[in-house]
């Protein structure tokens, strides 16, 4: 049974939550990968890259968590920055 105030209910300022997570795991994933291998070749190792992205996304989640949800920001996701 849904309440008849459902669709008005306020919009959530969690943007960043999702990808601050996402960004710790896909950063952890590679990082462990890296310190599993102990070898001396780790430091050349394209693995670094997934470790960088993962940390840009989890900056870029922390960014969005604290500042909040932009003026371009649509209550039904998306943007309205075309109209």
């Amino acid at each position: 049974m849904t309440s008849p105030n459902a669709q008005e209910s306020p919009h959530r300022p969690r943007r960043g939550l999702w990808l601050l997570i996402g960004g710790i795991v896909v950063a952890g994933f590679f990082l462990t990968f890296l310190l599993i291998s102990q070898s001396a070749a780790t430091s050349l190792t394209p693995m670094w890259i997934g470790v960088a992205w993962g940390a840009l996304m989890a900056v870029w989640g922390l960014y969005r968590l604290l500042k909040g949800p932009s003026k371009l920001d649509h209550p039904q996701g998306g943007t309205d920055a075309g109209s």
